[in-house]
């Protein structure tokens, strides 16, 4: 009797793809043709600028964005039907949900869940990021249109944007907790009127609440002034409002690192907002940003010779498209800018 022995080559199988961490440190802007990076790190004379870099890595593109979000090395991209997950670092996609109507907004809240804000379902989705899953809906109010949202270490405050008129503005945020202890939580837990168009708003002890008004280019009889409301995120009052003096169609409140000095954008320009009376003064009126952030950076005094740590405003113009500029608050002058190939509608430092 013979035996024949027959073995059968070993399943070839493709290796693993490595992404290389081309990117990390920068500011990141979100525009219509997907995100720009910019390495801030890179000197003057060669400042590294790379447009699309989602889908230079991931080999697909993004379509009708809406805002991204930075939360550790974690980089998430809302678009209006989907919400994505990127390593900062590479770029590489690790997760893509679907599921969402009108998508506007989203933050981390704990517990490896994800808040997203529904503009047309008027409805907070929780994404499970364990399941990859949309696992639960917090209802903002009938016929509201959740847009931004700022998360505390107990509640998530979402706010409901009206439009620009005085027949469709909004005055209300909702407050959900997140949890209780240990406890992971999606609870209804207030309804809080502030004035009218809350935009956007972050935590600093209190919420504080940047309310636009009603801004109607062409109706500007109607418009109204905008405000900064303050919020006891325990009790969930209305502490301060203080209205802006002439400051119409307010937009992109940031603090700086120290919590400080407060920022926001409106139709003249910059306003600089007091810490202590909320009361705004123009800053800079040679540019009307749409994005606005603040990075603290090392700069030579060669007065002193020293060292220091100042504080740049970054923002766009939207009369003169396709620059960053760059302007130092420590010498009350542009100091910089640079090209985009972009319009941007947000933009995050890492």
């Amino acid at each position: 009797m013979s035996v024949f022995l027959f073995g059968c080559p070993a399943e070839e199988t493709d290796p693993p793809i490595v992404y290389n961490n081309d990117y990390g440190e920068g500011l990141y802007i979100l525009s219509d043709q997907g995100i720009t990076y910019y390495d801030y790190n890179s000197p003057d004379s060669n400042k590294i600028i790379i447009d699309d870099i989602f889908t230079i890595v991931n080999g697909e593109s993004l379509s009708d964005v809406r805002s991204i979000e930075i939360n550790g090395k974690d980089l998430y991209i809302v678009t209006k039907n989907s919400l994505y997950r990127a390593d900062i670092e590479t770029m590489q996609k690790e997760i893509q949900i679907d599921g969402f109507t009108d998508a506007k907004n989203c933050k981390y809240a704990k517990f490896e869940r994800v808040y997203v804000s529904d503009a047309a379902d008027s409805d907070i989705k929780v994404v499970d990021l364990a399941t990859q899953s949309i696992v639960a809906n917090v209802e903002t109010g009938d016929s509201t249109h959740p847009g931004f949202i700022a998360v505390n270490w107990r509640r998530a405050f979402v706010l409901n944007s009206g439009g620009g008129t005085k027949d469709n503005y909004d005055s209300t945020l909702v407050s959900i907790d997140i949890k209780d202890g240990v406890v992971a939580l999606n609870e209804f837990s207030g309804n809080i009127i502030v004035d009218k168009n809350p935009v956007c708003a972050l935590v600093s002890g209190n919420l504080i609440v940047l309310c636009k008004g009603i801004y109607d280019e062409n109706d500007p009889s109607e418009n109204t002034e905008s405000s900064i409301n303050i919020i006891g995120t325990g009790s969930l009052s209305v502490q301060l409002q203080s209205v802006l003096n002439n400051v119409y169609n307010a937009d992109n409140l940031i603090m700086t690192e120290s919590e400080n000095k407060f920022f926001i954008t409106s139709n003249s320009g910059v306003h600089q907002i007091n810490s202590t009376s909320y009361n705004a003064s123009l800053i800079i009126s040679s540019k009307i940003p749409t994005v606005l952030g603040v990075k603290i950076e090392k700069y030579w005094d060669p007065i002193d010779s020293l060292n220091l740590q100042v504080d740049y405003l970054y923002m766009d113009d939207k009369n003169t498209p396709n620059y960053i500029y760059k302007y130092s608050l420590f010498l009350d002058a542009f100091t910089d800018s640079f090209p985009i190939n972009v319009t941007p509608l947000d933009m995050k430092f890492y």
